[in-house]
């Protein structure tokens, strides 16, 4: 059955792809098929994929368009894929993936003869796997390009600018699609991406964290606690242990408004009225008041997932969307729960990227911490350009800094070719900029002046090359932000060609010179500069400055009391302080102390050799051997984070002495976070006696051995 369906997906391509260089011949279909001698009906069932082509049909169709274009499509067909994917018939770059296909053929066919001596066959077997990863990353072509900012940064306005979807509005600003205002609007990360037409599809939260969400409302509600004295800063008062976005959702699902004192034109007064605290003023059980929210949300009815744009509805396409977006966004459609993701749809290519799928993900505003589980992970992504925003005055933000930060510190060697720094200002910011205290004369001269400060930060961190762009959504054309995101889209798709080049041509220069007696001694000195320093590194003396939990101690100590404790009744699992998360980070920095060195002393003794012409020879092989180290180190870092996330998982959350504990601190008064952490500080240091660092040190050396043995493999001569 899934072979049949291939087959019509195919014909259905060279359908349609011989209906396009048809077009571009400027022929029509009814002249085609005159010239063909063909039934004009025919050839229409041809170029809609519902009729399969015998190879001579194929030939003289071809032969009748009679356009380069149609030769190079004989070429294509004429490819028999055996290990890589077939990519599609208009994939920019068949032509490598192809190379890609030839090498890895040889590569297979050499390493399955029996006279190949071991050594070769090693290092054929792990070019082959290289060629098919590097070549899975070229043939990829989905995209994202995530903006990652502080609340009220602009993001939502910036993307809205960039993909055109706003409305007119008499303000003279346009108005976004996606809903905006002075931060904490957006409930949800919001992705943007082309669809069959235009609409929303929404992944809704679970149940279980609804009603969790539920009885923390409920809770608020019956024991409101006052904003924290200015002498306490660090006191447990404030909100309830769920976001205003989320609240307003709640209220809006149960019809219980937050009405404002309101004064009337003839002067009287209407007080402000909290309908929810009426609510809970007759309902004093917490249990009985959450089940009464749930009752008035009917959740039952809410099971809706998606919703599409008709022309019945009486409105244009991108004023549905915008209505609907911020009623789903605000939990005012009947039909749909509480979003953890809202995806809109458009009928359009993003970006005009016709040739790649690109999806805009505009994510939640950092509120309190930036290192949250949702923002970093875009970092590890090889198909994710990742757009750091800050207002122009304070770029690059303190949250930037810190997830960049921290990214380095977890390992992440991507940030060169993966990473931007978007910064933007409002009208007039760009003017108010001064030069050694002379004000700057037009907005380009105040941009190039903030990125020197731009970089003047970044520098600290190694980052001061990192790309910079400034955008005014008021006033900048689109094209500009267009293009900028495109450059990086592209940069990452040329490190991604680069590296599968790379690969092609060492695996090449491998067969090429598997038999000649004067390249193997070449690839053998060069081997034993490298086995040198592999046999004084192989045994990791382990020395680390941090621990597993310091990424936690460090996100609690600066956290808002009502993140800790909303982490805290849910076991350490909250969005805005994780702990799964942070000890994740803790495990990965760890993993970056030790290993960072040794990578750069291995990387520095190859560079030596590959500036060193009379290792020619052994170029493929030294390269080779980067790429196995450096493969097996983000490998490494990320098993360390797993053994973070599963240090929460099996031990620390099933400890319900342990949230109890930190649970009871809550209404104490200040001090609240120095007394949370200090209980995570025992857990790890006095009850479990640092069994913590001991599993990912251990992992560490485990798989450095892995790693070290690999490497060895493909160095040994014997």
């Amino acid at each position: 059955m899934i072979e049949a369906e291939g087959k019509m997906s195919r014909h259905s391509e060279i359908g349609r792809y011989l209906a396009s260089l048809r077009e571009k011949a400027n022929l029509k279909q009814n002249e085609l098929a005159r010239r063909l001698e063909w039934s004009p009906a025919v050839l229409s069932r041809v170029e809609s994929g519902e009729r399969s082509l015998s190879s001579d049909e194929l030939e003289i169709i071809l032969n009748g368009i009679a356009t380069p274009e149609a030769e190079r499509l004989k070429e294509l067909l004429a490819r028999n894929w055996q290990i890589l994917p077939e990519p599609s018939l208009s994939d920019s770059e068949s032509d490598l993936l192809w190379e890609a296909e030839q090498t890895a053929q040889s590569l297979h066919s050499l390493s399955e003869n029996p006279e190949v001596r071991q050594i070769f066959e090693r290092r054929l077997i792990k070019y082959r796997e290289e060629v098919k990863l590097a070549a899975n990353n070229v043939a990829e072509k989905r995209y994202n390009a995530s903006f990652l900012g502080t609340i009220a940064v602009g993001k939502s306005t910036a993307i809205c600018r960039l993909e055109n979807l706003e409305l007119a509005s008499d303000k003279g600003m346009p108005k976004p699609v996606l809903e905006t205002g002075a931060g904490g609007i957006t409930i949800c990360e919001v992705h943007i991406r082309r669809g069959p037409g235009y609409g929303l599809i929404v992944e809704p939260a679970s149940e279980e964290e609804i009603r969790r969400y539920v009885g923390e409302f409920a809770n608020f509600l019956l024991n409101p606690t006052q904003p924290a004295r200015p002498a306490e800063p660090d006191g447990d008062g404030g909100s309830p242990g769920i976001s205003r976005e989320v609240e307003r959702a709640l209220r809006n699902m149960t019809g219980l408004r937050n009405r404002r004192r309101e004064k009337k034109p003839d002067g009287t007064i209407i007080p402000a009225l909290d309908e929810a605290r009426t609510l809970a003023s007759t309902i004093k059980d917490a249990k009985a008041l959450s089940v009464e929210l749930l009752a008035r949300m009917e959740l039952h009815k809410r099971d809706r997932r998606d919703i599409w744009y008709s022309e019945s509805v009486g409105k244009p396409p991108y004023e549905w969307l915008q209505e609907t977006f911020e009623r789903i966004n605000n939990g005012k459609h009947s039909d749909f729960t509480i979003p953890r993701r809202i995806e809109l749809l458009v009928p359009t290519a993003v970006m005009g990227e016709e040739s790649l799928s690109v999806t805009i993900i505009d994510t939640q505003g950092i509120d309190d911490i930036a290192e949250r589980a949702d923002l970093e992970q875009h970092f590890d992504d090889a198909h994710t350009a990742v757009i750091l925003c800050s207002v122009f005055n304070e770029a690059p933000a303190t949250a930037v800094r810190q997830l960049l930060t921290r990214a380095k510190e977890g390992g992440v060697r991507t940030l060169g070719s993966h990473a931007a720094i978007l910064a933007l200002p409002r009208p007039g910011e760009a003017l108010a900029v001064k030069d050694n205290g002379v004000p700057v004369e037009t907005a380009t001269e105040g941009y190039e002046v903030k990125e020197d400060e731009v970089r003047l930060k970044l520098s600290p961190l190694g980052l001061s090359d990192l790309p910079v762009m400034f955008f005014n959504a008021a006033e900048d054309s689109r094209e500009t932000l267009r293009a900028f995101i495109r450059d990086r889209i592209d940069i990452i798709r040329e490190a991604h060609r680069k590296s599968l080049r790379e690969i092609i041509a060492g695996a090449n220069a491998l067969m090429a010179n598997y038999a000649r007696e004067q390249a193997r001694e070449t690839m053998r000195q060069a081997a034993r500069h490298l086995t040198v320093w592999l046999d004084r590194n192989a045994s990791l003396h382990v020395a680390h400055r941090s621990h597993v939990q310091d990424s936690l101690l460090s996100a609690v100590a600066s956290a808002h009391p009502r993140s800790i404790h909303a982490a805290v009744v849910r076991e350490g699992e909250w969005q805005q302080l994780n702990y799964a998360h942070q000890l994740s980070h803790g495990a990965r920095r760890i993993a970056t102390q030790i290993l960072e060195p040794k990578l750069s002393e291995f990387r520095a003794i190859a560079d030596n050799l590959l500036n060193d012409e009379q290792y020619l020879d052994a170029h493929d092989l030294v390269r080779q051997a980067i790429r196995i180290l450096e493969g097996g180190f983000d490998t490494l870092v990320r098993k360390a984070q797993l053994v973070g996330q599963s240090i929460h998982a099996d031990e620390l959350r099933p400890d319900s002495a342990f949230w109890t504990a930190l649970a009871n601190e809550w209404g104490q008064g200040g001090g609240y976070r120095d007394r949370i952490n200090a209980h995570n500080r025992n857990w790890f240091v006095q009850d479990r006696h640092g069994e913590a660092d001991a599993r990912v040190v251990d992992l560490i050396c485990e798989e450095w051995g892995q790693t070290t043995n690999a490497l060895r493999g493909i160095l040994s001569q014997e």
